[in-house]
């Protein structure tokens, strides 16, 4: 019997949504991206909710907002994807690694500290395989040191902290919708923020810097670039993939659950085995 690594949960639901998307020849900038912003805010309570086209995209675009560049540094997990440091190192700034718990893959925040130095501008903490990091002592080491806190939660769609969803405990927490995480768009990404102003920087930013949408211009083309910008929208054809999938979040996850629950029931007597 071969186990894929990961298979999306794909019906005709999403099928029937890209073929709207299709049919109305609006590709971007259209209001399938706005919905699905709206309703993975909704789902998960955060203030703001922003779609990207990756969750690489989505840190590197906060890094560099913030003003993130060379001689900064970033304290990341020594165990994650590539992603959670090449965001930081695309900004110039250096990526610095910090050990994990052995027992939950998180960052050790005892560890944390002794990592901070004068070019310390932020930590990224990612939540390793859905398990949340230790939020309460790493929000309390970032107020100290004034240092701004992203939660990479690339892995952590539906996972919370004493009831609060992941990616709202910290300054920002950015998704990933790649085909093997719990919720997909095929390829795409979004970002959680509780800063009004600063969200309304990163959606500015993240369509190089353009001031009025394509339902905002009475005239197509009149619209100006206010800052440096990037081109890091999510499509509407991944977007209608995210609408879907977001009905079918609560299947997804018990699926999930019964997955690990199968697996803790033949591994558990195995002692090497955590």
């Amino acid at each position: 019997m071969k186990i894929p690594f990961g298979r999306p949960i794909i019906g005709e639901e999403e099928k029937h949504g890209l073929m709207e998307v299709l049919d109305s020849g609006l590709l971007v900038h259209g209001p399938k991206a706005l919905e699905f912003e709206k309703k993975f805010a909704k789902v998960s309570g955060a203030d703001h909710c922003l779609s990207v086209s990756s969750c690489t995209a989505g840190m590197h675009l906060l890094y560099f907002t913030i003003g993130l560049g060379p001689g900064d540094e970033v304290i990341v997990p020594a165990q994650t994807h590539v992603a959670t440091a090449h965001a930081v190192e695309l900004t110039g700034a250096k990526a610095v690694f910090v050990d994990v718990d052995p027992n939950s893959g998180n960052i050790d925040p005892n560890i944390v500290e002794t990592a901070i130095t004068a070019k310390t501008k932020a930590i990224a903490v990612v939540h390793y395989l859905g398990v949340m990091a230790e939020m309460d002592c790493l929000k309390e080491i970032a107020k100290k040191f004034d240092l701004f806190l992203l939660e990479d939660c690339a892995l952590a769609h539906g996972a919370s902290l004493n009831g609060v969803h992941a990616g709202l405990h910290g300054d920002a927490g950015v998704f990933s919708f790649y085909p093997v995480k719990h919720l997909t768009t095929g390829e795409g990404g979004a970002i959680f923020l509780r800063d009004k102003t600063l969200a309304e920087q990163l959606r500015i930013r993240k369509a190089f810097g353009v001031d009025r949408n394509h339902s905002e211009r009475s005239t197509p083309g009149l619209y100006d670039s206010l800052c440096l910008g990037f081109n890091y929208r999510m499509s509407e054809l991944h977007a209608a993939i995210g609408v879907e999938q977001l009905k079918k979040i609560k299947k997804i996850k018990k699926s999930r659950i019964n997955c690990f629950k199968r697996y803790n029931t033949k591994l558990k007597n195995i002692k090497s085995v955590i």
